[in-house]
């Protein structure tokens, strides 16, 4: 049985620091919120869509059920391209070659 430092959790990548107790980078915490609740946004629009053409679908017209479908999927693909955005690290080229890292740390 292995056992784990004094102030290290005992489950695996206990020795990794934890995401949630760091805070964003600076300038970040408005633009996750900003994200958060423009997901939520769409989350409520995607679902009303899809109530709306159940609801059309159940009453026997179903030739508008495929645009709301399509309009459902529509949103899912922007919400997955934001997800995309939201995780791609810019890097920024310093003078004399170096390359910086995510928040401006130079590289070796």
């Amino acid at each position: 049985m292995s056992r784990t430092p004094a102030g290290q959790p005992g489950y695996a990548g206990g020795g990794q620091s934890d995401l949630a107790d760091r805070p964003p980078p600076p300038g970040q915490g408005p633009v996750i919120l900003a994200a958060l609740a423009i997901g939520v946004t769409l989350m409520a629009i995607q679902l009303w869509l899809l109530t709306v053409a159940l609801d059309l679908y159940l009453a026997g017209t179903g030739g508008e059920v495929w645009q709301l479908a399509v309009a459902s999927g529509l949103i899912f693909l922007g919400g997955l391209a934001m997800l995309w955005l939201l995780h791609r690290r810019p890097s920024v080229h310093l003078p004399g070659g170096g390359e910086a890292g995510p928040y401006g740390q130079s590289r070796s």
